[in-house]
């Protein structure tokens, strides 16, 4: 899949070191409230063995977001079922503010709606991520509610921002 800058295609294991160097900074793993922080490699690489199943049971679909031939991030949509789905992002702290983040999560969302075709997707962000939450404003999300979680990356109790899109 294609956009303007970026090439989305479907994760695979060659891509954990890469990722796993994106993950090794808590800027980056902050934001994503399940990671741990640092990250436990045998747990991404045997999360990264697992994605071309997921994409198979249509439970997940993992995709890498490369930027000139180099892995910047991860995008997926996962949690399929019942026509809903959620989606989800992270990008290389080096690459951020540059767009690359809106660029990468409209194909994503329409990847979804076009291929995977659910009903409604669902996202969420800390809600002290003020980019990912324009990010998903600016896709047509609306927000929902804001709800107390464990952050496994920060160790702490944070609020989380949810949002839903109904396609």
């Amino acid at each position: 899949m294609l956009t303007e800058r970026l090439v989305l295609r479907p994760t695979a294991p060659v891509d954990v070191e890469r990722a796993i160097e994106i993950r090794s900074n808590h800027e980056v793993a902050r934001n994503l409230a399940s990671a741990t922080f640092p990250p436990d490699i045998e747990k991404m690489t045997n999360w990264f063995a697992g994605h071309a199943e997921e994409w198979r049971t249509g439970f997940a679909y993992r995709l890498a977001i490369i930027l000139d031939g180099h892995l910047i991030g991860i995008c997926d949509v996962f949690d399929v079922s019942e026509g809903q789905g959620e989606i989800g992002y992270w990008l290389d702290q080096a690459v951020w503010g540059r767009g690359f983040g809106l660029e990468a999560a409209e194909r994503l969302v329409r990847f979804a709606v076009e291929d995977v075709g659910p009903t409604s997707l669902r996202a969420g962000c800390a809600d002290d991520n003020v980019a990912s939450a324009a990010i998903l404003m600016r896709l047509g999300f609306t927000r929902l509610e804001d709800v107390r979680i464990f952050s496994r990356s920060r160790s702490e109790e944070i609020v989380q921002r949810r949002f839903r899109l109904a396609v």
